[in-house]
């Protein structure tokens, strides 16, 4: 079931359940003050018919039972309404109603007031007013409001204890009150219901409108669940539901973002694996090649030795190759790493003496360039990878007989070299692994493209910056910029 009808159909349940409640309430108040205003009308009628009977019975003379009897039915025929009845010690005198009311029982009736009773269904007399003698009594299909007193005749001859007891009784039918209150229930429930089917048209259209944003969210969602990761949705405003949109919309910023960024990373993984893959085919098909050379063919001692010395080289190249796969692959996961303070002397001392053979081999002099001695705040294992790798780059590039300088300044180490440069369109895309300038000569000289890209991410966990700097044919200037410290 949908949010808005489910909010339709509580809505019109509530409606109902109220309004009927106070409709019934409601009701029962105003039949109470209906009866209660007949009831005191009544009485002060019945109390107005009892001083003109007692003045008419007053003017009349007495002494007997019989004569008292004939004397009061003599004065309540001469006037009294249709709606009043004499008794005389309970026994009925005088009825011009179409109704018999048996006195005994209202007489003897329980003197105490009952709650409710102009609602009571009940067909047993109820007492309302025992001071007052007010009874409500079912006769049939008909409620009778029922009130009668007791005749004072203390100034005739007529005395109550010897001759008996005069009463006087008056109903009135109030059962239309109960029939319009029943009437009006029902007229109320037919406008309740109405109103129900209005309201439920009405709150369906105007929920229509206040959930539009939020089916315009539903409908953006699953567009993005089915790839369109570029989807945003209108603010409507800057209530709640706006707030929302502009929520849905910084969610799907960030998810479009950790997608283009995972998509890159995939294209990036599937580059890396392939020219991995490339530069793992040569050599491999080299030293099977030699191998099955070897094997099924008898070489002379020479033709074996140079066989056997390019299997070597290539297996060395190899194990570069694979070293530096697994340093590339920890460092593109790190995000942080454990730093101590350490001297740009020692660094460059260290430097030196790694590569002393590679220089001697290529005749290249290794220069160092510190203005002072100061330290770096890093990891020294990295730091001396980042120059070796930067002092190998420059021994490929550099012509024997040239020199290479150390360069530690207050804004960074580098590596100076007087080689053959880098194209300036060429310099963008240097760091990216597996990527050579000139293919050809790396790989005679057992390059795989791997060095600056390790000397670019270990520049980045340092908190600084690889700066290349290089002109063609005159030389290159790599380095790394980045915040000291000691």
């Amino acid at each position: 079931m949908k949010l808005k009808t489910k909010i339709t159909l509580t809505s019109v349940c509530l409606l109902l359940l109220l309004s009927q409640a106070f409709s019934i309430w409601n009701l029962s108040r105003t039949q109470e003050q209906i009866i209660e205003n007949i009831r005191s009308y009544e009485y002060d009628r019945l109390s107005s018919d009892v001083w003109r009977f007692n003045k008419a019975l007053a003017a009349m003379e007495f002494h007997d039972i019989r004569s008292a009897k004939y004397a009061a039915r003599t004065t309540f025929s001469s006037g009294y309404s249709e709606n009043a009845v004499l008794y005389y010690d309970n026994e009925e005198l005088y009825n011009l109603s179409p109704y018999l009311f048996d006195m005994t029982e209202l007489v003897d009736a329980p003197k105490e007031p009952a709650q409710d009773m102009p609602l009571s269904d009940s067909r047993e007399p109820v007492i309302t007013d025992p001071q007052q003698n007010v009874f409500l009594e079912e006769a049939g299909s008909r409620r009778l409001l029922i009130l009668f007193q007791d005749l004072d005749v203390s100034d005739t001859d007529y005395s109550p204890n010897s001759l008996g007891t005069l009463r006087l009784l008056h109903y009135r039918d109030i059962t239309s009150v109960y029939q319009s209150g029943r009437l009006l229930f029902f007229q109320g429930m037919i406008v309740a219901l109405l109103l129900s089917v209005l309201l439920a048209v009405l709150l369906t259209c105007v929920l229509r409108r206040i959930l539009a944003p939020f089916y315009l969210l539903r409908d953006a969602a699953n567009r993005i669940a089915e790839g369109d990761y570029e989807k945003r949705v209108e603010r409507p405003g800057t209530d709640e539901v706006g707030e929302v949109s502009q929520s849905f919309n910084q969610m799907a910023e960030r998810i479009e973002e950790h997608i283009r960024a995972l998509a890159e990373m995939n294209e990036t993984q599937r580059q890396l694996i392939g020219s991995l893959a490339h530069e793992l085919k040569t050599p491999m098909t080299g030293i099977q090649g030699y191998a099955e050379l070897l094997q099924r063919v008898s070489l002379p001692p020479v033709k074996q030795a140079d066989a056997l010395h390019y299997i070597e080289e290539e297996c060395i190249r190899l194990s570069r190759l694979s070293a530096k796969m697994l340093l590339l692959t920890d460092l593109s996961r790190e995000e942080t790493i454990e730093k101590s303070l350490c001297p740009v002397s020692a660094l460059f001392s260290q430097a030196k003496e790694v590569t002393h053979y590679r220089l001697k081999e290529k005749d290249i002099r290794l220069q160092t360039d510190l203005e002072q001695d100061f330290s770096i705040q890093g990891d020294a294992d990295l730091l001396l990878s980042f120059l070796t790798n930067l002092i190998d780059n420059a021994c490929k590039a550099s012509p024997p007989g040239s020199s290479i300088r150390l360069i530690g300044t207050g804004s960074g180490i580098f590596v100076q070299d007087e080689g053959i440069g880098i194209p300036p369109d060429e310099i963008a895309r240097i760091t990216e692994p597996f990527y050579m300038v000139n293919k050809s000569r790396s790989r005679k000289q057992g390059g795989a493209g791997l060095g600056l890209s390790l000397c670019h991410q270990i520049a980045r966990l340092h908190g600084g910056c690889l700066e290349i700097k290089s002109t063609p044919e005159e030389g290159t200037r790599i380095g790394m910029q980045i915040d000291f410290g000691g």
